[in-house]
């Protein structure tokens, strides 16, 4: 039986749109390897994703030198080789990406607007995806769980990183790692750097902020947290006294501890972190 050509019309319309979705839905090992100057809608598809993902970009199906720049930062920001190319690594990376979601335990004084900035994502993704009936009641202990762009954010702030200043000056006696704990003696990852100073020793924010946490956080020690632009927090810890409060917001350069030993420490020091959302990261990447 012979089709209307209305009829062959909308079957290859709906043809071309089953094979736009396929491309939407996944990159794989199969999918041709798609580099600047290509143009199609397994694009089109790259940069819808990228779109959902966070970035801002032109989505017109055409791989120019914005979609490049932004690949590039999203291999360099997750360790892959930065040509701005999209084969079956990058690919993959960039499925799990729009496949990651985080299991959160609500903590006392958590907002989805709070939440949504942390994880890169928005209050309206969180909400429909938990199908929360009442999102401005929280409980604490209850599970969210949260689509995110967090590799997103991270490779984003890895581009525009803030200017920051050493908070103490000292010896690095513990860097950034694996390491064997030099009080349980097992092997953990060390979020942070440790700088050796006296007790007393002013602890200076290493770039301007807000302050978002002050207390006491268990083997961390009296501890600071400041919040800064991209989603980046710094951190301060085992200090023997805080000179600030939640809300303050601080200069660069100004005093918002004492160096000291609370916690767990085998002596007074500064355990000084960086997070991107909730993903630690070297702090001598970031210190001049």
């Amino acid at each position: 039986m012979r089709l209307s050509r209305k009829k062959r019309l909308t079957t290859c319309l709906l043809l071309a749109f089953l094979m736009m979705l396929a491309n939407c839905l996944h990159f794989s090992g199969e999918a041709r390897i798609l580099k600047r100057g290509m143009r199609g809608t397994d694009v089109y598809a790259l940069q819808e994703l990228l779109a959902d993902l966070g970035y801002v970009l032109a989505v017109d199906g055409i791989f120019g030198s914005e979609t490049e720049s932004l690949i590039k930062g999203i291999q360099k920001a997750t360790g892959l080789k930065d040509d701005g190319i999209v084969g079956p690594e990058t690919g993959e990376m960039l499925n799990r990406l729009r496949e990651s979601i985080v299991a959160y335990t609500v903590q006392k004084g958590d907002n989805l607007t709070k939440l949504a900035r942390r994880y890169d994502t928005t209050v309206s993704n969180i909400t429909s995806y938990n199908g929360l009936q009442n999102p401005d009641r929280l409980l604490p202990g209850q599970v969210l769980y949260i689509p995110t762009g967090s590799i997103a954010a991270l490779s984003r702030a890895a581009d525009q990183r803030l200017r920051m200043q050493w908070p103490v000056k000292g010896r690095v006696s513990s860097g950034y790692g694996w390491r064997i704990h030099p009080i349980l003696k097992n092997r953990h990852f060390h979020g942070g750097i440790d700088i050796v100073a006296p007790e007393g020793t002013p602890v200076k924010a290493a770039a301007s902020g807000k302050v978002a946490e002050v207390g006491n956080r268990g083997n961390y020690g009296l501890a600071v947290v400041l919040e800064h632009s991209g989603g980046v927090t710094t951190w301060y810890g085992h200090n023997s006294k805080v000179l600030v409060r939640v809300g303050d917001h601080v200069k660069q350069g100004q005093t918002i501890a004492l160096v000291g030993r609370t916690g767990l420490t085998t002596g007074p020091h500064l355990d000084f972190r960086i997070k991107i959302g909730d993903q630690t990261v070297d702090p001598l990447d970031w210190l001049p």
